[in-house]
């Protein structure tokens, strides 16, 4: 029996050449009807997004360790529902640590910090730890239980020059000598036959305590001055990737006296760490901006992905212009001023082209006991640059400055080729 609906054969689709394509495409041209490519909606996914590893998680699965002085290469983190089996890159220039460890050795203070970053970035190149009579079993260069001596000076002197009320050429009198803080010859000072004018720079170098002490009072005041300190980061988290110890400013605003004290670095009230100070010398050459330490570079899953990257992150805190101004301050106290002594006869050879500046401070402490000695800076050579802080305390004798621990780590640094 045959089917009553025969198939029918298919019909063949005619294509159109080419010229009629041609034609349509000119009509709907011409009729304002213009045909666009579909564009599919897609989103841009960072690493913290994809993979949930951020800062603070490293400070968490990391920070025990490091205050530990102890660097895991491999490490697990735990991000639910995920846990990463990792590798980690550390930012550590093992060549000036092990230089700097060296020096400690060699000279034996009772207690040795260096800290070293890259400026720019905020990558910790260094942090060494030397004690005199044992093994450092915690990593001294994160604690702020520490005064920050004359080292404030620098937030002092930037926070006058950025507000405008000062220059470095600006000519402040003072009585007494220049280690010395007297009542009398801050809030009642009267020019006389023994009264000394330095320019801010001579007073910034030689670390003139009354000079500083009237700048906070009667030139920049309580509140500015804690602003500009809250900016340069105390009192406040630094965000590193590991633990750090905030440093600690404290002004009564009612009490001129306070003022003095911490405008001049005068008092064991205002703490620092030797991280947070050498980001604070940084500022001079990287443009007045604080910058973020960081200790970890990049993270590794086993499968060779990279489930995290560093990012770099500044903040402004002076102007360009103060900064550069704070940077010839700095300079000076290595040519003429406080620091002087430790580099005679540095500028030679392979030193002749580094520009090195910096700020000393000393101040007797209780955590641990003993007089503390710093000096905080910089130096650059030809676009490499390295900002850093060194505090030595001892306890009965002089075993090595601070400001020679310095020169000897930057001649390390800088002599490479």
């Amino acid at each position: 029996m045959k089917n009553a609906h025969p198939r029918q054969p298919a019909r063949r689709r005619r294509r159109l050449s080419w010229p009629t394509w041609l034609l349509i495409s000119l009509l709907l041209l011409g009729l304002g009807v213009v045909y666009k490519p579909r564009i599919l909606d897609t989103q841009q996914w960072t690493r913290e997004q994809a993979f949930g590893i951020n800062r603070h998680l490293l400070r968490e699965t990391l920070g025990a360790k490091i205050i530990e002085n102890k660097y895991p290469k491999k490490i697990s983190i735990v991000r639910e529902p995920s846990t990463y089996e990792a590798s980690v890159e550390y930012t550590i220039d093992h060549e000036l640590q092990n230089a700097v460890e060296t020096i400690f050795e060699q000279y034996g203070p009772d207690y040795g910090v260096f800290t070293a970053l890259n400026p720019d970035t905020g990558e910790i190149l260094a942090l060494v730890n030397h004690r005199r009579q044992s093994v450092a079993a915690q990593n001294l260069a994160l604690q702020a239980t520490y005064p920050a001596a004359s080292v404030f000076k620098i937030v002092t002197a930037s926070a006058a020059m950025d507000l405008d009320k000062v220059t470095p050429k600006t000519v402040i009198p003072f009585n007494g000598k220049t280690t010395s803080l007297y009542r009398k010859n801050v809030l009642e000072h009267k020019n006389n036959q023994w009264t000394r004018r330095y320019t801010l720079t001579e007073s910034f170098a030689k670390s003139v305590n009354t000079v500083f002490a009237r700048l906070g009072i009667y030139t920049i005041g309580a509140e500015p001055l804690t602003g500009y300190g809250e900016a340069f980061g105390f009192n406040r988290e630094l965000d590193a990737d590991f633990k750090l110890a905030p440093s600690t400013l404290k002004i009564d605003p009612e009490d001129n006296w306070s003022i003095a004290e911490v405008a001049s670095g005068y008092t064991r009230s205002t703490t620092l760490s030797p991280v947070h100070a050498a980001a604070i010398a940084a500022t001079a050459i990287n443009g007045g901006h604080l910058i973020r330490p960081s200790l970890v570079r990049q993270i590794i899953a086993k499968d060779g992905l990279a489930v995290y990257v560093q990012q770099n992150q500044q903040q402004p805190v002076i102007s360009t212009q103060t900064a550069n101004d704070l940077r010839a301050l700095m300079q000076t106290t290595v040519s003429k001023g406080s620091a002087k002594s430790s580099f005679k006869k540095f500028f030679r050879g392979d030193m002749k082209d580094v520009e090195v500046g910096g700020k000393t401070g000393s101040l007797t402490g209780k955590n641990p006991a003993g007089r503390y000695d710093w000096f905080v800076g910089y130096a650059q050579k030809d676009g490499r640059k390295l900002a850093f802080a060194v505090m030595c305390i001892n306890k009965e004798f002089w075993y090595v400055k601070s400001a020679y621990v310095a020169r000897k780590a930057i001649e390390h640094f800088f002599g490479q080729p």
